[in-house]
C-alpha cells in the first residue's frame, strides 16, 4: 500500500501517504508513459547509486535510488550540451518527495544524494 490505514500495530495514520508512496510518486511522476528508457554510463565513484534514464516530451528523467547508509554529496552528473533547467526531487527518511537545491554548469549538474533515499532528477533540453 501506498497510503497508511490507521493500524496501530504498523504505526500508520489513515489516509497519510506512506515513504514507499512519495517514492513510488517520483518516478509516475516525472516518467512518462511514452518514454524511453536510455543508457547511460555510471562513474566508478558512484558506486553506491543505482541509477536508470529516461528520455520524452524533450526531457530526460533520472531516477536515482541510493542504498547506503551514507550520502552521497556534490554527487557530478554528465547531461546533455542543451539542459536549459534541471530539477532535483527527494525522498529520505527526513523528507517526501521534496525539491533540492541543484547547480548547473554547462553540461553537468550536481546534487546531493541523502542516505537510504530516492531522488529524481528532470533535465530540460
Amino acid at each position: 500500500s501506498f497510503i497508511g490505514d490507521g493500524e496501530s500495530a504498523y504505526g500508520t495514520v489513515a489516509g497519510a501517504p506512506l515513504k514507499r508512496g512519495y517514492a513510488f510518486s517520483q518516478y509516475a511522476k516525472y516518467v512518462r508513459p511514452g518514454y524511453q528508457r536510455i543508457a547511460l554510463t555510471k562513474s566508478t565513484k558512484a558506486s553506491p547509486l543505482e541509477v536508470t534514464a529516461y528520455q520524452g516530451d524533450g526531457k530526460i528523467t533520472l531516477v536515482i535510488l541510493n542504498r547506503s547508509n551514507s550520502a552521497v554529496n556534490n554527487a557530478v552528473i554528465q547531461a546533455p550540451q542543451n539542459v536549459t533547467r534541471a530539477e532535483h526531487y527527494l525522498t529520505s527518511q527526513n523528507t517526501n518527495a521534496a525539491s533540492q537545491p541543484t547547480t548547473v554548469n554547462g553540461p553537468q549538474a550536481t546534487i546531493n544524494v541523502g542516505a537510504r533515499s530516492i531522488s529524481t532528477v528532470v533535465f530540460t533540453l
